[in-house]
């Protein structure tokens, strides 16, 4: 047994020397590759960053025209910039830092990689144009500090690797020992087997062929039998956890059917209640014409045309809002407008607890939507902010604003940003993920306003526009839509009457 446990023991170690002579000269020199282009890359993207701004520097600041601001800039980059040459070459003079290095007599052109020249000087030139001024500004960074910094973290990697291999071999050597015992407790009860003592139990670990591969198979058998059982119980409750989600989403379903019951039923009552004001309105407008400028009844019927007049902006607004979202009607329009509209509705709706603020500039480009719809969008996204504040104190605030170069996704473009903010209960990363999915909410059945944000983000995608969320726990969320700018408007007046 001492011989099989020694051969066992050498064969364990014996592999793990031999894969470990493979794979780590392939792992030092694959990270000694990372480690020196990570640090190369990083020294060449500070060399021309720096250099940029540099540049930048001379030709929006104008120090082109003084030669102790080109000298202070030139000194700024040998004493902060990690160069060891500077200098400012124009047609007509040459300006040089004093605290170059006198070895570098002249610079190259720019170099393309590290260490290229064999000098440990990194060149960069860049033009300048400023005004009449044609120059160009060389510089030359040390590349010195960063090879002595690729060799220290080689040299550190070498030595962690060989802890490593030590340490792998000690392991080696425990496992293989502490492996070879249940070996020799296998062999020990085969023996007594052997002898005829039958009372010995046999486990799966045991050294006799015949009933370790009996023992196996049985293993492998009730791991099967076990994966079975757990893959119907997890069906079954796949199935239990399907039919609650269809049942939810049908009575989802059913409450929206409702809704949009609603909606076409207060429409076909708000187009009655019109036809009833429009002769109102006529007939009491012509009566006014007969009367005298003063007396009680030209008083009494001036009260009733603002009366039908306010009933019939009420009869407006509902006919606005419960018409059904069909296809989106894109035209030119001011968003102000769009706002302050919504903004006139949304403020009898608000709970007194909420604050309306509006950020909104007062020159906005127009932007191709749905009037209507964009308000819907509106109401939808503040009355889920003033949801989400439940009922405490809290700020809603609506903003627009105009931006050259707005970057959404990968692209960059002229667009109006308007944006809703509350400072609500926010969203965990989870809830931000799926917000936009058909039929998901964090609240039940019968709150909200019916126009899920699903809806929303169909309608902000029919503008061609983009809608974002940024929300954090405890702070609140942020809805942000971008639209495409169109043309510019001049100012026109304040955006609309203050919201009290």
């Amino acid at each position: 047994m001492a011989r099989i446990r020694a051969t066992f023991w050498i064969y364990v170690t014996a592999c793990v020397v031999l894969v470990h002579l493979v794979l780590l000269p392939a792992l030092f020199f694959g990270m000694g590759y990372v480690i020196r282009e990570s640090h190369e890359d990083l020294f060449i993207e500070h060399a021309r960053t720096f250099s940029r701004v540099l540049a930048d520097e001379f030709e929006v600041g104008g120090a082109l025209d003084s030669q102790s601001r080109i000298e202070d800039l030139l000194d700024f980059a040998i004493t902060h910039g990690g160069a060891r040459y500077a200098e400012l070459n124009e047609r007509d003079r040459s300006i040089r830092s004093l605290y170059g290095s006198s070895e570098i007599k002249t610079a190259r052109s720019t170099d393309l990689s590290f260490g290229q020249g064999g000098d440990g000087i990194y060149f960069v030139v860049r033009p300048i144009v400023h005004g009449s001024h044609r120059a160009e500004l060389r510089l030359g960074f040390d590349e010195q500090p960063t090879q002595e910094r690729i060799q220290l973290a080689l040299t550190r990697m070498l030595w962690l690797l060989a802890g490593y291999l030590v340490a792998a071999l000690a392991i080696a050597i425990i496992l293989s020992y502490r492996l070879s015992r249940p070996i020799q407790r296998l062999q020990a009860v085969s023996r007594a087997i052997a002898l005829g003592d039958y009372t010995r139990a046999l486990n799966v670990n045991t050294g006799i062929r015949e009933l370790h591969d009996a023992a196996v198979d049985l293993e492998a058998m009730r791991h099967e039998l076990v994966g079975v059982n757990d893959r119907l119980q997890a069906k079954i409750k796949e199935k239990e956890i399907s039919d609650a989600r269809r049942e939810e989403l049908q009575k989802q379903l059913q409450h929206r059917q409702r809704l949009e019951t609603v909606g076409t039923l207060a429409s076909g009552i708000a187009h009655e209640i019109n036809n009833v004001l429009v002769p109102i309105i006529l007939y009491t407008d012509t009566a006014l014409q007969d009367l005298p400028p003063s007396g009680a009844p030209r008083a009494n019927l001036e009260r009733v045309l603002a009366a039908a007049r306010r009933a019939k902006d009420i009869v407006k607004k509902i006919l606005t809002f419960s018409r059904e979202l069909g296809e989106a009607k894109l035209a030119l329009i001011d968003l102000r407008e769009v706002v302050a509209e919504a903004l006139h509705l949304f403020s009898a709706l608000a709970p007194p607890t909420i604050e309306i603020r509006t950020e909104i500039e007062e020159s906005l480009p127009l932007v191709q939507a749905d009037a209507t719809l964009a308000a819907h969008v509106l109401m939808n996204l503040c009355t889920n902010a003033y949801q989400a504040m439940e009922g405490a104190k809290g700020t809603l605030t609506i903003g627009l604003r105009y931006q050259d170069n707005a970057r959404v996704g990968s692209r960059s473009q002229p667009r109006v940003e308007f944006w809703v903010r509350d400072t609500g209960r926010g969203m965990d990363a989870a809830t931000v993920e799926r917000i936009f999915e058909p039929f998901f909410t964090t609240r039940s059945v019968g709150h909200g306003s019916g126009l899920g944000l699903s809806v929303v983000h169909g309608i902000v995608e029919s503008f061609g526009a983009s809608i974002t969320v940024e929300s954090k726990i405890g702070v609140g969320t942020t809805f942000r839509i971008f639209f495409l700018a169109v043309a510019r408007l001049e100012v026109i007046g304040d955006l609309a009457e203050p919201v009290v």
